[in-house]
């Protein structure tokens, strides 16, 4: 199950003196340039990056690098670093192609014209829209209207949403799996309340995903790496999504994680071209659902809450977690303003 709504709410607590977006671990995360380059993001220029999002999102046309520098008070060269460092491509590339995307969610939700939705997504001609959603998008605005499935409004909307941000989700991240004996131990010493942790009834669910067994470090990577592919070929491929963007945790084992990373799908995949994603599904049945609130790093706090609460009503986990993604952080550049659904499947304990 995919939702909008918030099933639960588990709301981790900073200890005395610490920020909730400072709370538990330093951010680890390393990220990789648009030159190759791997350094560790400073993450007092990443935040300000988060409202410049925002501010491209609402904009009619692109903001050049100089105008976008003074939005986060940048110069162009630093602005360049760390956007690409941070969101996984050029500012003029990133504008683009959500320019791209708009005009693909209305070649799918609109009758208009080809011309007007060129003019719409901020392109002076039918021509020169023409040609950019031909590279993008490997087929033509017309070809393309023909052979997708059409959306509805909520369908649209979950594109919309999910575009923008779609690489951020490893952003803030801590290196530490999220279900970690770590954070175990740190929630029974908080006592953190269960008391809106809910159970439900899943329904099976199909997927595009990108599969990787990966390091602990590197999760955070992976997944900034796995969810803007798992979208980009959804759009192409003219699929309609089900919910918002996830990562579900698979397998664990002393050094290495196996995630599934990608989108739900309102249909079967079937075969999917494209050599790192496979068609799946998530699977249906009794889980546990709750609500994280804020940043990544401490997600897995609420991870945590979730095996506890289990544990205390007599119930075990019956394979790894997954988490939905609910808020797009371009959309709320504030930390405490994300929303996190972790789904959990359960069985009676014996």
């Amino acid at each position: 199950m995919f939702t909008d709504r918030h099933p639960g709410q588990l709301h981790a607590t900073a200890p005395e003196g610490v920020t909730p977006n400072r709370m538990i671990h330093q951010v680890r995360v390393w990220t990789v340039l648009y030159d190759g380059q791997v350094a560790a993001p400073n993450n007092s220029r990443a935040e300000r990056i988060l409202p410049l999002l925002a501010e491209m999102r609402r904009s009619t046309r692109p903001l050049s690098l100089a105008d976008a520098g003074e939005v986060v008070d940048l110069s162009p060269d630093h602005l360049q670093r760390t956007f690409a460092a941070h969101v996984g491509e050029s500012p003029d590339r990133y504008q683009r192609r959500l320019r791209l995307e708009r005009g693909a969610i209305d070649l799918r939700s609109t009758n208009l014209r080809i011309i007007d939705v060129a003019l719409r997504a901020g392109f002076e001609s039918h021509e020169a829209f023409t040609r950019a959603f031909t590279a993008h998008f490997r087929v033509g605005p017309r070809d393309y209207r023909k052979r997708t499935e059409r959306l509805d409004d909520h369908a649209s909307r979950l594109i919309e949403s999910s575009g923008p941000c779609v690489g951020l989700y490893g952003f803030q991240r801590s290196a530490e799996t999220p279900f970690s004996n770590h954070h175990i131990n740190r929630m029974r010493d908080q006592h953190m309340p269960t008391s809106d942790i809910a159970r439900e009834t899943i329904t099976e669910t199909p997927t595009i995903v990108a599969t990787r067994r990966i390091a602990r470090e590197n999760l955070a990577e992976a997944i900034g790496e796995c969810l803007p592919m798992a979208y980009a070929y959804a759009l192409e491929a003219g699929h309609a999504m089900a919910g918002p963007p996830f990562v579900r945790y698979v397998s664990q084992t002393a050094a290495f994680d196996e995630i599934e990373a990608g989108v739900p799908l309102t249909e079967p995949a079937g075969t999917v071209e494209h050599p790192d994603l496979a068609a799946g599904t998530m699977p249906g049945g009794d889980v546990v659902t709750g609500t994280h609130e804020g940043s990544y790093d401490s997600l897995g706090e609420s991870h945590a809450a979730l095996d506890l609460w289990m544990s205390e009503q007599g119930l075990r986990p019956d394979g790894g977690p997954w988490e939905v993604y609910i808020t797009d952080p371009g959309e709320f550049p504030d930390p405490k303003d994300w929303r996190t659904t972790i789904i959990w499947p359960y069985v009676q304990r014996s």
